[in-house]
């Protein structure tokens, strides 16, 4: 928690289409939400609200506006959820991570691309800390894989079940920092032994920091948080978008690997072998130092400044401040 900050509860519930609006319990807790809203901000009156996406967010900034308050939403997709969807049309200003979300807003007021801000840990260079803190080899290439994250747990056995496809020299020069989520670690790791690949695995690691900061290439979902962080860590990756949902981390993926080196595959598409050869592909570039990180594709619509600078200046802005 940060100095000063208060947190406070309001109560909403995921829109589920027209089903909802019959719901009463739907109803209920929206109105709820309104009511706490009011109350939450006519005692604290603040300059701006703003909002990240997600039903929960949407009482709040609607209240905000209903009251004459300045507000703005964020949205991390290329898709935009049905909360930033529907209050984009009223706020002040909506901030996006990626420039192709103007076209699915169109006639919005203030539409500005900031980028999808991250922690200031992330951008560290602080890859020495974390080859000793793993006890990595800096004359290997490091693979991060996240299946830790919900929905991603996939991933943890199609990359163990790739192993047994990279074959020499390639196994002697790797070795593996995995986020394995509800598979057990040390079943993870008797299987990177089995191939002699030194590893490292963990349930929960919460020193991102790090994870990134030893990593040559990765291997994870497309979720706007991991893609902006690999974007400012410039780390290639293989992307097997969330295949359920609306849809949304596929396209992230596809716009993201315009302008990023990534190798987009489908999970419906993927095999252990696949995979294996993706990997190959990517980890041949970071050792010849082709093609690794941002490309220089002209024209693409970027912030200048990092994302959290950007983000907050149109906060200040949209408040007059």
């Amino acid at each position: 928690m940060v100095r000063g900050e208060k947190i406070f509860s309001i109560e909403s519930a995921p829109f589920r289409g027209v089903r909802s609006l019959l719901s009463p319990g739907f109803l209920i807790k929206l109105i709820k939400g309104f009511i706490q809203a009011a109350r939450c901000l006519k005692a604290e009156r603040p300059d701006a609200v703003v909002g990240f996406g997600g039903y929960f967010s949407f009482p709040v900034v609607f209240i905000a506006k209903v009251m004459g308050l300045r507000a703005l939403v964020h949205e991390q997709n290329v898709i935009p959820g049905l909360a930033n969807n529907f209050l984009s049309r009223w706020v002040d200003g909506t901030a996006l991570s990626f420039a192709e979300t103007k076209d699915y807003l169109p006639g919005r007021r203030r539409l500005r691309v900031t980028g999808n801000p991250i922690r200031t840990s992330i951008e560290t260079d602080c890859r020495e800390e974390a080859l000793v803190r793993f006890g990595f080899n800096d004359k290997k290439k490091t693979i991060l894989i996240l299946g830790g994250s919900q929905g991603a747990e996939s991933i943890n056995f199609f990359f163990l079940d790739a192993l047994k496809f990279f074959g020499e020299p390639l196994i002697g020069r790797i070795q593996a920092l995995h986020l394995c989520g509800r598979m057990s670690p040390q079943a993870a790791l008797e299987k990177y032994r089995e191939f002699g690949i030194t590893a490292c695995a963990f349930s929960f690691f919460d020193r991102m920091d790090l994870a990134y900061g030893a990593a040559d290439l990765a291997v994870g979902r497309a979720g706007a948080t991991f893609l902006a962080e690999i974007s400012a860590k410039q780390i290639p990756a293989v992307l097997i978008p969330y295949p359920f949902g609306s849809g949304h981390q596929l396209l992230n993926a596809q716009v993201f690997s315009a302008s990023h080196r990534a190798v987009v595959t489908t999970q419906k598409e993927l095999n252990p072998e696949k995979l294996a050869e993706q990997v190959k592909e990517l980890l041949m570039e970071v050792e010849s130092k082709r093609g690794v990180g941002v490309s220089q594709i002209k024209g693409a619509e970027r912030p200048s400044r990092n994302s959290r600078e950007a983000l907050a200046d149109f906060i200040l802005e949209t408040a007059n401040l």
